[in-house]
């Protein structure tokens, strides 16, 4: 712990000084919350002078204390830092009968102004929850004296994740309260690690949105806390963080704070540069383009470019253009939920989408904001005879501007605005025809696809080269029969020596495609490989896939997709757990020869859907079924009725965002942007664990579609690749993961490491450095098992031969997945003072965990008896027989209620009715003991609080219909009524002195916190 705080005080050194220059003020004497409300209460009054002619009551200081202090998410802290128009402030009425608003904090006013910088350290925060531990915060820093930063430290032994963990804890703790409600960013740190993210509700806590930050000109990790303090932690850089690049995310019942990555600050300081010079009469209109690969995060990163140029006094309008109608709902959507100046409904903001041509006309005329709207939209407004672009300097972003098609259109648009500046967002920009550079100009910043696997942004492939027709077949069936026809002249042993001297991608590259295309016998054979192999690919049913068929030669694809969906009905009808399969394609109105077939099939689609879900579409509402697919695909459906796979030509294809898709099957050429952007469906991150890669399986020309994914990922895995006219150098390291083989040959490595370091998986190392190499290790060999599972080499139904090849028994694995697994990393949270729960530590089963209940409870029952009798020996062998199978109960509540029974019994504090106990009683036991410790806990509360006058059935009742992370316990106002009760004789009743010293109106506040907080920790331990 010393080097901690050492690392704690170097930190706090290094920032009052950085770059040689005074930056942030230490305030080493405050170490109290009340200290800290003093000490913003002094910045506040002296940023007001104007406005108060002596300091502060202690009653108006109060009004503004509750304010911050009924800030319960990091959304509303959000909300209130911002202010209107970026002014935050708070409204106070004066003793003296005046009304006045004060002011909290500017964004303007960036290291300059009003805006003061401050350290401060080991805050000691008392407990909130009862039973838990009071807490003292490592480093926090100040803008104006409300908490903006926080930042814990940890020993270069330890991880980064272990300090964001500990912060996760503070939250499901309600330690970000009061004064602490307005953290925006947490920060874990080593002295060689550093990741940051926002803060948010303990419920939707996750790391994987816990980022590095990186240098500028190469993208690389930066792990160094000083170089980290540098450029992170420095004013103005940390206030433009917590600020400027804050994204205020009001997305209906997902309200969140976002920060942005390091890749998206620079790209949007670049355009913003590039802005703020551009010369808009007589510059060149071409400003530049993004490649940032997709999965990357570019809605937020335009959406946050688009909002800071608005605000450019030489900018009169900016105007974000998507590439296809379909889009300008979903990204004006978007764009509306992030507009810091949206009302609750996201309306009311500077954002506004447009309805048709018309609107968009009067929309450009209107003064300064943001646009959204499609390019075809626009190609109309300007292609009107009538039409007269205003006198405005207009900013032109375009999203995936790599769409060559875009570039008759897009001439049109830039010739009807003159005093124009363009700029485009690509994930996969075009280097041949008409290339992105042509359309926008250079490249202002790269972050592809390789450096965003590397970084744990997106996901790496798993790709697959299958087909129905393998090369035995090729050459002894296929060839010889082309051949013949072709070459009529030709002996047999002519076409045998042509056929021996071809390799497999020649092979490949003679199939017609004919052979595939609606070729009845290749679609069985891919569908029985689809089902046949789901719960591999599928991770056991826990992720979705894509199913995506094409036809060559001009013809229509529809029909082969419709083949595949009768297909996949027949074989699936026929397995024992079905799978939940859709179709999505357009209605056709073309009048065409396919229209009828088209339609009809359609229509029998949206009949088996509308069965399976049991709603109602048909042709008049043909637009809202493939909106229903995609909400059940992505699982943003409210019913919580997912799809486990959907059968696409084109649709979804680009532009479709699911994080529990991991699949995607092809049947059809992709090439080139097209198959990077279909590959890229399945790579968004999930859970590092569960969801390893995307997983790409292809079925046809198995040799060809390689070739073509590696020429590629040559492109665009390569940020060289924006110079252009560079020789294609193919490279798939990072991107592609390991094969099958190289995977078993690292868990035989993983394996034998773990049985020397566990005393041949017996017990754990005695040293602190072995049981952290073996924690490391548990980690990679779940990653490993994670990995080999999901291959279709695994076979579900002999789980004992992977553990063969990797080289562990069945008993072996079970007592290293639970048991040693749940010891160690007890022991791991002790060395290092942290909670258990800090310690994310999945493990991954090759044998499902069977656990016999009836002997479970049969354990229960002996250790009752035992101690009973006084057989204090065997009582503590049959406690650790019964925390052993505990450990491997899937079901945690009930684990831990049979572990705290246990605990109860062998300490005296749990009790049978009567002796001697059988296992029939067993049950009865744990619900009563854990009942009986819940009614404590819960009596505990109250004292604390002083709720003399309520009855316990209240607070159970509240707790008891609670959903956990959801404000829903004043839903009736149950918690209005449990106030009014408690606020008249709190002072005289409480147990905790704090909280009879409590102001009424404080008392009224904190309590509904404390309640909220409370059931949340009642729900999850109980």
């Amino acid at each position: 712990m010393g080097s901690e705080l050492q690392f704690e005080k170097d930190l706090i050194t290094y920032l009052q000084h950085l770059g040689g220059q005074k930056q942030w003020e230490y305030l080493p004497q405050i170490k109290t919350t009340n200290q800290l409300w003093a000490n913003f209460k002094h910045i506040l009054e002296a940023n007001n002078q104007n406005r108060l002619t002596e300091p502060l009551s202690v009653d108006e200081f109060a009004q503004i204390k509750a304010e911050i202090s009924r800030l319960n998410t990091p959304y509303a802290a959000g909300q209130f830092l911002y202010g209107f128009n970026g002014i935050s402030q708070v409204e106070v009425n004066l003793d003296n009968g005046e009304h006045t608003f004060l002011t909290v904090f500017d964004q303007a006013e960036v290291g300059a102004g009003n805006t003061t910088y401050q350290i401060v350290n080991q805050i000691k925060r008392p407990n909130v929850l009862p039973g838990k531990e009071n807490r003292r915060f490592d480093t926090t820093l100040l803008i104006n004296g409300l908490p903006i930063i926080q930042i814990e430290e940890k020993a270069t032994a330890h991880e980064a994740q272990e300090a964001l963990n500990q912060m996760h804890q503070y939250i499901l703790e309600g330690q970000y309260s009061d004064i602490f409600s307005t953290v925006q960013i947490l920060v874990g740190m080593t002295p060689n690690s550093i990741r940051y993210m926002a803060n948010t509700t303990g419920d939707t806590f996750n790391t994987a949105f816990a980022f590095n930050w990186q240098r500028e000109k190469d993208n690389s990790t930066i792990r160094d806390w000083r170089e980290f303090s540098n450029q992170f932690l420095s004013i103005p850089m940390a206030h433009n963080m917590a600020t400027s690049y804050m994204i205020l995310d009001g997305t209906h019942n997902k309200q969140s704070i976002k920060v942005m990555r390091p890749y998206q600050v620079y790209a949007t300081r670049r355009i913003i540069e590039a802005l703020r010079t551009h010369d808009f009469k007589y510059g060149k209109q071409e400003v530049g383009y993004i490649w940032h690969t997709t999965g990357s995060g570019k809605t937020i990163s335009s959406f946050k470019a688009a909002w800071l140029a608005s605000r450019l006094p030489n900018v009169d309008k900016v105007v974000f253009m998507v590439d296809r109608i379909a889009l300008t709902n979903q990204t004006a959507a978007n764009y509306a939920a992030y507009d810091p100046d949206a009302d609750d409904s996201n309306k009311g903001g500077v954002v506004s989408d447009t309805q048709n041509v018309g609107d968009l006309n009067r929309k450009l005329k209107n003064k300064n904001g943001i646009i959204v709207t499609s390019i075809q939209k626009m190609d109309w407004l300007v292609r009107r005879k009538s039409f007269k672009a205003p006198d405005k300097n207009i900013v032109f972003i375009v999203d995936e501007a790599h769409r060559s098609t875009a570039g008759e259109m897009m001439q049109r648009i830039k010739e009807a605005f003159k005093h124009s500046a363009w700029i485009g967002y690509t994930s996969t920009p075009s280097f041949e025809g008409i290339t992105t550079r042509q359309l926008f100009g250079d490249v202002l910043h790269t972050y592809t696809i390789r450096e965003a696997i590397a970084d744990g942004n997106v996901l790496g492939f798993k790709v697959d080269f299958n087909t129905t027709i393998p090369l035995d077949s090729l050459r002894t069936e296929y060839l010889p029969r082309f051949y013949a026809k072709q070459y009529p002249q030709w002996t047999q042993q002519d076409i045998q020596n042509k056929i021996d001297h071809l390799s497999p991608a020649d092979m490949d590259d003679l199939v017609n495609p004919s052979v595939y295309d609606m070729n009845p016998t290749h679609v069985q054979l891919v569908v029985k490989d689809v089902l046949n192999k789901w719960r591999n690919r599928s991770d056991d049913y826990r992720y979705s896939g894509l199913f995506t068929t094409h036809v060559g030669g001009g013809k229509a694809s529809i029909p082969m997709a419709v083949m595949y969906y009768r297909e996949f009905k027949k074989q699936n009808a026929a397995l024992e757990r079905p799978l939940q399969i859709a179709i999505s394609f357009s209605q056709d109105n073309s009048n065409g020869d396919n229209m009828i077939t088209t339609n009809t099939a359609l229509s029998e689609a949206m009949k088996d859907y509308s069965a399976m879900f049991g709603n109602h579409f048909d042709d008049t509402n043909a637009t809202e079924y493939a909106e229903d697919v995609v909400a059940r695909l992505n699982r943003t459906i409210n019913d919580d009725r997912y799809l486990d796979l959907v059968i696409v030509v084109d649709q979804l294809l680009t532009g479709f965002d699911a994080p529990t898709l991991n699949t995607l099957y092809v049947d059809r050429t992709l090439h080139g942007a097209g198959l990077i952007q279909a590959y890229s469906r399945t790579n968004r991150i999930q859970d590092m664990v569960h969801k390893p890669y995307g997983r790409i399986v292809n079925y046809r020309w198995p040799e060809q579609s390689e070739k073509l994914m590696n020429e590629a990922l040559a492109v665009y895995a390569n940020r060289d690749s924006a110079n252009e006219n560079l020789p294609l150098v193919i490279d798939d390291t990072g991107v592609i993961a390991p094969s099958f083989d190289t995977l078993i040959t690292e868990a035989q490595k993983c394996v034998a490491e773990l049985r020397t370091l566990s005393f041949n998986i017996t017990d754990l190392p005695k040293s602190e450095a072995g049981r952290d190499q073996m924690y490391e290790d548990l980690k990679t060999y779940n990653r490993l098992i994670s990995q080999l599972k999901q291959d279709d080499q695994y076979d579900y139904r002999d789980p004992d031969k992977l553990l063969k090849q990797i080289g562990l028994t069945g008993d072996e694995e079970t007592l290293l997945t639970t048991s040693l697994a749940h010891d160690l990393k007890r022991r791991i949270a002790q060395h290092r003072e942290i909670e258990y729960s800090d310690l994310t530590l999945e493990m991954q089963h090759v044998r499902d965990i069977q656990v016999n209940y009836d002997y479970l409870e049969e354990l229960v029952a002996r250790l009752a008896n035992e101690v009973h009798e006084g057989c204090t020996k065997a009582a503590e062998g049959t406690f650790k027989e019964v925390n052993k199978m505990a450990d491997q109960l899937e079901d945690e509540h009930y684990a831990l209620q049979v572990k705290r029974t246990a605990s109860g019994l062998l300490d005296g504090s749990a009790q049978a009715e009567h002796y001697p106990v059988e296992s029939k009683d067993a049950r009865g036991i744990i619900t009563a003991h854990n009942n009986t410790s819940k009614a404590h806990e819960i009596g505990e509360f109250m004292k604390r609080w002083g709720l003399l006058e309520i009855t316990p059935e209240v607070i159970t009742t509240l707790i008891d219909r609670h959903v956990p992370g959801q404000d829903d316990l004043d839903e009736d106002g149950s918690i209005r009524k449990i106030q009014k009760i408690a606020q008249t004789h709190y002072r005289d009743y409480a147990s905790d002195e704090q909280v009879a010293q409590l102001a009424k109106v404080r008392y009224r506040n904190q309590l509904r916190e404390a309640l909220t907080n409370f059931a949340n920790y009642i729900k999850k331990n109980y």
